[in-house]
This record gives C-alpha cells, structure tokens and sequence, in this order.
C-alpha cells in the first residue's frame, strides 16, 4: 500500500500510527528485529520447507538476489503476523524524550527497564543502542526515531521539509472468507516489478527495544526502490509493497546475514530484501 502525502506533521503521524499498529494485524516480521523470540510466535513448522545447508530460523527469508526482479520467478519467502499484545509501546515525543537513548547509558537503561545484561533482551537493547550510535558509512544518511513525531520530523529534515512524501509498506492480503495464513511459503511475481526512478528514499525498520524505535537509513546512491506484486502457489494469498536493491555492498559487514542467505562472495555484489509491514519506507522525487 502506497499513497502521497503532502499534508501537516500531526496528520502524518495519525497516518503512521493507523499504518503501523492497526495494519499489523496483517504484518509481515522479520522477528530478529523483536524483543519476540520465535518461539513465543504463532507460526507454522517450516521444517519440510527448509533443505540442506538452509537456515533453521525461517524469519532470514527475506533477501533476494537482483536477477530474481522479474515476472514468474519464484521465492521462498517467509511473512509473519505479530501479536500486538506483545509489541513494544509506541511513546510520545513528550515521553520519549524523557529517557535517555545512548550506548553510555545501557547500565541506567537495563535497570530502568528492569531487564538483566545478559539475557537475550539485554544483548538486543545494547544492540541496538549500538547501531543507533554508530557513525554513518560514505554516503549514507542514518537516524533512529523514538518516537513517530521525532521520526516525521528526522525524514523531512533528511529528504527535504517541501516536498512530496510517499509512504511505502508491505501489505498481505486475501479473499475476505480465507483466513490469511503466515509463515514460510513459496511466492512467485506475478506483474513485472516496478522500479521507482529518480527519487530518494528513507527505509524505517523497527528495532528490539523495550519501547518502539525505529531505525531509518538510506544512502545518496547505489539502491534501487521496486514496487512489487506476488501470489501463493495456491494463488489464494497476495502481497503488494516495496522491495529494495543495495547496488553497492562493498563496506557492508563481512559477517553480514544477507551473504550467508544468498550464499554469495561478501561484498560481491547487490543484495536485495522485502520490508516487514511494521516497517516504513518513505519515497520523494
């Protein structure tokens, strides 16, 4: 689902909040970006999907290669809904503001929230605070919202206050008597992806962290922006929303995830991946 905004700060984040929270009631989660473990998800035994040499966590099945970008290829992909009893609080400005958010500050953080250093929530905060403190690479423009307020204001600061925003995300839907079902499932193009040119771009994932924050990043070239269209073997169960390609990995991490996924040479070549619902990709000419 997409549609263009030019409208004031408070009726974006209405938006965003109908987008990210109502929406994830059909949500597709990437849930290494959780303080959900996959064992408290709801989710299908995905064993008979998984091969030799595969990855047991299924939630990895989100990257694909550039030349998989055309009608009838098919693509082992793998969509989640989220319970929203169990996502993280979305904080006011006002609220977040309150509470510091550095690396420094982990010890005070981990007490604050009553989380012990070394379990696996207490390894995701500092994680992440460490990746919103980390400096930004040639060529890349990087924040991380805590709040949607902070997040609008962050994204027309970085792609311009005038300007026409368009807001991106991935959508699951089905006919209205089927239930729509989540996991692991072959899905195959089914409209030529269309590659959106000439324009700039933020993508906003949502990170593991007691309350709601948002990692949002793009780079000043190098990454090409598709809207796409797939369907179930079964042809009863569709997606529409963005996918990105990154043209340049040559400063990516070479323990990046994508490389071991795609099996391919670190730094080699483009790698490409499908955004979770409860992510936001912000688009402007």
């Amino acid at each position: 689902m997409a549609s263009t905004l030019r409208l004031s700060n408070s009726f974006i984040i209405l938006l965003l909040f109908s987008l990210v929270y109502i929406s994830l009631w059909v949500v597709e989660a990437h849930t290494s970006r959780k303080l959900i473990s996959i064992k408290e998800q709801q989710g299908q035994d995905v064993n008979h999907f998984l091969k030799d040499g595969d990855f047991d966590d299924p939630s990895l099945y989100v990257y694909f290669r550039l030349n998989d970008l055309k009608l009838g290829t098919k693509l082992r992909i793998y969509f989640y809904k989220n319970d929203l009893q169990k996502l993280p609080p979305l904080l006011t400005r006002q609220q977040a503001d309150r509470i510091p958010f550095t690396k420094s500050k982990l010890d005070f953080l981990l007490d604050h929230f009553s989380i012990s250093k070394d379990s696996p929530q207490g390894k995701a905060v500092k994680a992440t605070l460490g990746h919103c403190d980390a400096k930004e690479i040639e060529g890349e423009h990087k924040f991380c919202g805590t709040s949607l307020e902070s997040m609008v204001d962050l994204v027309k600061k970085t792609l311009g206050s005038n300007v026409d925003l368009k807001v991106m995300t991935t959508k699951i839907m089905a006919p209205t008597r089927d239930p729509i079902s989540y996991g692991l499932y072959n899905y195959t193009f089914v409209e030529a992806p269309k590659e959106l040119i000439g324009i700039k771009m933020l993508g906003c994932h949502r990170m593991p962290y007691p309350y709601a924050v948002y990692y949002c990043h793009g780079h000043k070239g190098g990454s090409r922006l598709f809207e796409v269209k797939m369907v179930t073997d079964d042809g009863k169960q569709r997606v529409v929303g963005p996918a990105i390609c990154h043209m340049d990995t040559s400063m990516w991490d070479v323990d990046h995830v994508a490389f071991k996924v795609l099996k391919m040479e670190p730094r080699s070549g483009p790698v490409c991946h499908f955004f979770p619902l409860d992510n936001i990709v912000w688009v402007t000419k």
